[in-house]
């Protein structure tokens, strides 16, 4: 693939994905992830235009679905312990697996099965990738000027 057509896929897949994102003077820091999350998956999975019109709109509904899990499992501000027990740790697992599920095929109608295989390490390649990026911003303010 040519870098001109890798730049405008990526840059399509940016707008594509913000489209329904509501438009603020300064984006804010959610978006920017979501934003750096969509040009890492369509980079490291070579995206074409085509698939990247049938795959975002499936992952972002699978994102939406495995975040209303998480909160079902970890309200927020209710006052609760967030560390589960043993077996709700065990139950929310199984719930994400049987959600991945759900999405794999899919998945595989927009982008393939060799690019759902390599969707999981871009995922968890690019949560390594935030954490170093937190792990730095917190280094850099922690040194003395």
């Amino acid at each position: 693939m040519k870098i001109s057509t890798r730049i405008y896929t990526l840059v399509l897949a940016a707008l594509l994905a913000l489209a329904g994102v509501t438009v603020h003077a300064q984006p804010t820091q959610k978006e920017k992830v979501e934003s750096m999350r969509i040009a890492f998956i369509t980079h490291r999975l070579a995206l074409t235009t085509e698939e990247s019109q049938q795959f975002w709109p499936v992952y972002h509904s699978y994102r939406h679905d495995l975040s209303m899990l998480r909160r079902s499992f970890y309200p927020m501000d209710d006052g609760t312990d967030p560390h589960l027990s043993a077996e709700k740790q065990l139950e929310f697992e199984q719930k994400k697996l049987d959600l991945k599920r759900k999405y794999i095929p899919q998945f595989e109608a927009a982008i393939g099965k060799e690019k759902v295989n390599r969707l999981v390490g871009a995922e968890e390649d690019f949560k390594k990738m935030l954490v170093q990026i937190v792990r730095n911003r917190r280094e850099q303010r922690n040194e003395p000027k």
